[in-house]
């Protein structure tokens, strides 16, 4: 039973075949398992858990309650009861008698990953992301309940409980297998198998063998052991044997028969191959190793030819080396004895040399005793390290002689033993040449006739298997245990063929190492031409090695001017140190001095800091007062920003005080500002207010106009008409009239220019409060300086 991206689809397991008997709609099913009796399988497909029958493939019945992807599902032994778990958090027994929900338990917030139960299903364990393992159990009156909780330190992906409750094993998603002791109690033992997380873990039905798979495509297949011998013996000796049945289809029948007579055929067409290729190889040895015994034998006589040449070349050699070791032993001792004189000369020479330093030294030091006791003691230990150094040098080139004369002497030696190494060397390997190629003739004629011998026994081997063939065609059609054995017969007939080219592929690689060794003897007689030429060399670097002496000669004159200029150095370098002593006393009184005037610039800066503390604490009296705060601090830098600036930094407590106050600053600015924008707002308003009012006044005052204008225009036609009318009685009601008009005009006045008063202040003290108030800064900008210049 396999899921598939596009279906789930049910296998039949053939001999070497798998082959699909039914398909299902299922798309990419990750959880499927058969029954523990095989009359079902259970198929999960999404939230729903689908029930086949497994010989059918029909579809009896579906379990629906998830609400989420069902994750895990465990059938009973019996095949009667189903669990499942699923990312919802809910783990459901479900009964397949009438496929109903039998019992429950739901846990929100964990995705469960795997579920098992004990043999009588009265217990269940389920993990999920919550990284425990939880045992359920009933308990009457509140269902399926949580009895226990294992800390597992890990998500675990699945879980395989033995049926005899013996031990639990968990896969984690790091990769490793745990081994729980049952009943749980936390203890387990780890065994790290894969690199990523295990997705599925399964035990056989005879539970002898744990298989795994992860993510990183491995299987891991782990053999279970009981540690109980006596159990383990039991189970071993109650196993059922595996069936030896297998299933094969008919059309595979036909093929294997098939495919046996076109081997029957290849085998007959196998044999006259090998019988002709046989004949060839026969007719092709035989000339070869005609050739090859004519080609040694020529070889043969050209190398004695060879060798004797060699060997009167070698006695030339001789002779002629013997001749130039006597000259160069005679060139040898008479340039010894001039090396002997020379270097007689110079070590005398070399002695007065030191006796006149010795002479010069004891001079120096008198003098310079009376200037300076410690350099005297610095010059003596020079002066004795110089004696040491010449004594030992004196000492060197006696060991020089005596390793040159060592060496000649050595030279004679591996001379000598050279040459006689050669001579036997050269016989050696001509002795050991002449017998190898004997015995290789003898082992070709041998291996020949060897040959010929297996060649008669393949015939006689070749006309039984014939017969055998034969035998076995009839032998095939009654029993299909002599199929057996001619196919183990086929297989032995081409494996002597195998062997036979084989053979023949080692005989040409035998021809081609015989052709390589000869080559390989050309190449020892250049060797030897190179090594004569070698100690040609040998003897020219044995004449050069007498000029280096000389020159080493030369080299140590040279070495001693060069210790008569360092001595001098040495006087003037003391003559240095003594003005370098004088000029840094001279920089130490000027940093003594220097350093006090540093200390008195210090001290007038901590006189001014406290200074500069009392005024701010005075300045800090007219916080509330912004106009006199700002004189105030104006004033303070004023002050001492005309002072010298010390040149030293801040001191913490008064930068605290300073950005405190600061902030005092801004807040005291920022509530002035509200407070101005506040009274702009009422400014405003009484003035739209007085607006309105003077509209109004205005309104009446010129409607109170048109209103005497017309009392005007109606009172002269009214003169005019009474014209009897007494003067005394018409003048009294007009100048009433107009005594009215005029105070009401005046009080209209008088408003007025109280309005336009009031304007006035109010303009006033909107200037004073814009006078008062310090402009903030914007964020971009610099605030103005402290008075405190550091």
């Amino acid at each position: 039973l396999i899921g598939f991206a596009d279906k789930l689809r049910l296998l039949t397991v053939l001999m070497e075949d798998l082959k699909v008997i039914k398909e299902l709609g299922i798309k990419a099913c990750r959880e499927c398992s058969f029954s523990c009796g095989g009359q079902y399988f259970a198929a999960v497909n999404g939230t729903t858990i689908s029930i086949y029958n497994t010989y059918t493939a029909e579809n009896v019945g579906n379990l629906r309650g998830h609400n989420g992807r069902v994750r895990s599902i465990f059938w009973s032994p019996d095949d009667t009861k189903l669990i499942s778990a699923g990312m919802d958090g809910a783990v459901y027994e479900w009964r397949l008698k009438d496929f109903k929900r039998e019992k429950e338990h739901v846990l929100k917030g964990c995705n469960y990953s795997s579920v098992l139960a004990t043999p009588d299903c009265k217990t269940l364990y389920a993990t999920g992301s919550d990284k425990r393992i939880k045992e359920y159990e009933d308990s009457l009156g509140t269902g399926t309940q949580i009895t226990k909780e294992i800390d597992a330190g890990t998500n675990l992906t699945q879980m395989v409980l033995l049926s005899g409750a013996k031990a639990l094993f968990g896969a984690t998603e790091g990769g490793c297998i745990r081994t729980y002791k049952y009943p749980l109690s936390g203890e387990f033992q780890e065994f790290k198998s894969h690199n990523a997380s295990i997705s599925r873990l399964k035990n056989t039905w005879d539970e002898s063998l744990l298989i795994s798979a992860s993510e990183d495509g491995s299987i891991f297949v782990w053999d279970v052991r009981d540690r109980d011998a006596k159990a383990a013996a039991k189970r071993e000796q109650e196993r059922i044997e595996f069936a030896v049945e297998v299933l094969v289809t008919r059309s595979e029948l036909d093929e294997k028969k098939a495919r046996m007579t076109e081997l029957e055929q290849q085998v007959a067409e196998l044999t006259m191959q090998t019988e002709y290729q046989l004949r060839l190889k026969d007719l092709h040895l035989q000339e070869r190793i005609k050739e090859l015994t004519d080609k040694y034998t020529a070889e043969q006589e050209s190398d004695r030819q060879k060798f004797d040449a060699l060997l009167n070349e070698k006695n030339d050699m001789e002779m002629e080396y013997e001749e130039k070791l006597k000259a160069a032993e005679e060139r040898s001792q008479v340039q010894l004895a001039t090396l002997d004189a020379q270097y007689q000369a110079k070590i005398m020479a070399e002695v007065e040399r030191y006796q006149a330093l010795l002479q010069e030294k004891e001079l120096l030091n008198e003098r310079w005793d009376e200037q300076n006791s410690l350099l005297v003691e610095s010059h003596e230990r020079v002066i004795a390290e110089l004696t040491e150094d010449y004594e030992a040098k004196l000492a060197e080139e006696a060991l020089r002689i005596e390793a040159l004369q060592a060496e000649k002497a050595e030279l004679e030696r591996e001379f000598e033993e050279i040459k006689r190494q050669l001579e036997e060397d050269a016989d050696r390997e001509i002795e050991e040449t002449k017998e190898k190629y004997e015995t290789k003739l003898q082992g070709e004629r041998d291996s020949s006739l060897r040959l010929k011998g297996e060649n008669g026994i393949m015939r006689k081997k070749f006309n039984a298997l014939q017969k055998d063939i034969e035998a076995q065609k009839e032998e095939i059609k009654q029993l299909f245990e002599q199929k057996k054995e001619f196919y183990a017969t086929i297989a032995s007939l081409e494996k002597d063929i195998g062997s036979l080219k084989r053979e023949i592929r080692e005989r040409d690689e035998t021809i081609g190492d015989k052709e390589r060794r000869i080559y390989d003897l050309k190449k020892k007689n250049q060797e030897l031409e190179k090594f004569k030429f070698v100690l040609d060399y040998k003897i020219k670097e044995l004449k050069k090695q007498i000029e280096p002496r000389e020159a080493e000669i030369s080299d140590m004159k040279e070495q001693i001017k060069e210790m008569d200029g360092e001595l001098e150095r040495y006087h003037r370098t003391n003559a240095g140190l003594d003005l370098t002593i004088g000029s840094l006393r001279q920089k130490q009184a000027g940093l003594a001095s220097e350093v006090l005037s540093q200390r008195t610039s210090k001290q007038d800066a901590t006189n001014m800091l406290v200074r500069l503390q009392g005024d701010i604490a005075e300045v800090a009296a007219f916080i509330q007062e912004p106009q006199a705060l700002k004189e105030k601090v104006k004033a303070l830098y004023q002050k001492y920003s005309g002072e010298a600036c010390l040149k030293r930094e801040e001191d913490g407590d008064v930068g605290r005080e300073g950005a405190r106050q600061r902030e005092y600053l801004e807040k005291t600015v920022d509530s002035l500002k509200r407070k101005l924008a506040k009274d702009s707002e009422l400014h405003r308003t009484d003035n739209l207010r007085i607006m309105q009012e003077n509209t109004a006044l205005i309104k009446e005052i010129n409607e109170l106009r048109r209103e005497i204008k017309t009392l005007k225009a109606g009172m002269k036609p009214g003169m005019m008409g009474v014209g009897t009318i007494g003067k005394g009685t018409g003048g009294a009601l007009a100048a009433a009239d107009t005594e009215a008009q005029r105070r009401e005009m005046e009080i209209q006045r008088d408003l007025i220019q109280r309005l336009r008063e009031d304007l006035v202040v109010k303009e006033q003290r909107i200037k004073t409060l814009e006078g008062m108030v310090v402009p903030r800064p914007m964020s971009r900008e610099r605030l103005p300086p402290m008075d405190v210049v550091v």
